[in-house]
C-alpha cells in the first residue's frame, strides 16, 4: 500500500473500511471492526450477526445533495462516517448529521463520527463537531481496538484478508506522528529554538574541533616516517584518518584512527571478507603480532586496537597508533620475503 500510495487517498481507506466493516463479507473477521470503531462511541453497541441485517453505503448521497464518507444502517443505528487523512474538516457536518437523523426511524440510534488521522484541536473544528453532535474518533484508536479484539476472530477468517488488514494499519500508522513524546519534543524545540541554535551552533563547533586533531594526528605521523610500505593515508570525511596496505599481494588490510563526541578509537580490519579472514584467523593469531591476547580485543567486522577518551593528549593517540603501524609494516616485510614478493 505504500508503495502504491494508496493510503493518501481517503476514498482508497474508506473502500477498505467499508469492505471490513461489513460483517458479511468474505474476510471471514465478521463485526471485528464494526465492533471495534463503534464501541469507542457507544459501550452498549450491538450487532447481532446471525440474525441482524446491514447495508453500508458509500459516497452517500446527503439531503443536501452532498456525499457522506459513509453511511451505515443497522436494525437499531443510523450511523455517519466522515474519513479524514490529510484534508481540512471543510465538510457541511450539519447536513451530515440531518441525513444520518433521517434513517432513525424505527427507534434506530444516531451515531456521527469524524474518523481522523490525528485528534482534531483547533477551536473551529471542536466547535464544528460539538454542535453537529459527531465524535471525533482516532485511527489510533479503532487499531487499539482491533488489535486487541482479534484473537476471537481468528478461528473462520482468511488468512489473506488478515495480512491485508494488518498491511492497512501499518501503512496508516506510518502516516501518524511516531509517539506523543514526539509531539511534546516538537513543542519543547517551538518554545526554545534560539537557545536549541545557540547549542546546536556550540555543538558543531565543539565537534569541529575535535575534527581537527584528526589533521593534527596526521602532521604528527608523516607518511614516509612512520608507513613507508603504506598503499595510502588519507583522511576520510574529516575525522577518521585512514592506513590502507596489501599483506601479500592480496589481502588488503585498513587502520582507521577516528574521533567524535564519544573519544578516539583505532581500529584493524580488511577490505573484503577474505581480508578479513586473513586478520582474524591468521595475522593475528601470529604470535609476534598484536600486543595482548587476541581473545583480550573487543572486535565485531573489526578489532578494536584501542579507545581513548576525547581529552587524551594527542601525543598518546600517535603513539599507540604508532605502534599498530610498526607491527603491520614489520608483518608485511616479513610475509613478503617469505613469500618472495
Amino acid at each position: 500500500m505504500e508503495i502504491s500510495g494508496y493510503p493518501h487517498y481517503e476514498n482508497v481507506c474508506s473502500n477498505i473500511l467499508q469492505f471490513y466493516l461489513d460483517p458479511n463479507n468474505e474476510h471471514g473477521l465478521k463485526d471485528l471492526v464494526l465492533n471495534s470503531l463503534l464501541h469507542i462511541i457507544d459501550r452498549d453497541f450491538k450487532f447481532d450477526n446471525d440474525f441482524e441485517a446491514i447495508e453500508i453505503y458509500r459516497e452517500h448521497k446527503t439531503i443536501a445533495d452532498k456525499r457522506l464518507d459513509l453511511l451505515i444502517l443497522t436494525e437499531n443505528y443510523s450511523i455517519g462516517i466522515e474519513n479524514k487523512i490529510f484534508h481540512h474538516l471543510h465538510n457541511d457536518l450539519t447536513d451530515y448529521n440531518n441525513t444520518v437523523l433521517s434513517y432513525c426511524y424505527n427507534s434506530r440510534k444516531p451515531i456521527c463520527i469524524v474518523l481522523s488521522l490525528n485528534k482534531l484541536t483547533s477551536k473551529e473544528d471542536i466547535e464544528k463537531i460539538t454542535t453537529n453532535n459527531f465524535i471525533n474518533v482516532t485511527y489510533e484508536q479503532l487499531f487499539e481496538n482491533i488489535k486487541q479484539n482479534i484473537g476471537r476472530y481468528l478461528t473462520n477468517s482468511n488468512i489473506s484478508y488478515i495480512n491485508h488488514l494488518t498491511d492497512f494499519i501499518k501503512s496508516i500508522e506510518n502516516l501518524t506522528p511516531k509517539t506523543m513524546e514526539n509531539k511534546a519534543l516538537w513543542t519543547f524545540f517551538k518554545n526554545n529554538s534560539e537557545s536549541i541554535q545557540e547549542l546546536t551552533d556550540s555543538f558543531n563547533e565543539y565537534r569541529n574541533s575535535l575534527y581537527q586533531k584528526i589533521y593534527q594526528l596526521k602532521d604528527t605521523l608523516p607518511q614516509n616516517e612512520f608507513a613507508p610500505s603504506v598503499d595510502r593515508q588519507w583522511i576520510y570525511e574529516g575525522f577518521c584518518l585512514v592506513h590502507d596496505y596489501t599483506v601479500n599481494s592480496k589481502y588488503k588490510v585498513a587502520v582507521d584512527t577516528y574521533i567524535d563526541i564519544n573519544g578516539w578509537e583505532i581500529q584493524l580490519f580488511g577490505r573484503n571478507s577474505q581480508s578479513t579472514d586473513f586478520i582474524f584467523n591468521t595475522m593475528c593469531k601470529d604470535k609476534d603480532f598484536l600486543p595482548k591476547p587476541f581473545d583480550t580485543y573487543e572486535r565485531g567486522e573489526r578489532l578494536i586496537f584501542e579507545k581513548f577518551d576525547t581529552d587524551v593528549d594527542i601525543s598518546t593517540v600517535a603513539k599507540t597508533l604508532t605502534d599498530l603501524l610498526t607491527r603491520i609494516e614489520k608483518y608485511k616485510k616479513r610475509t613478503d620475503e617469505n613469500n618472495g614478493i
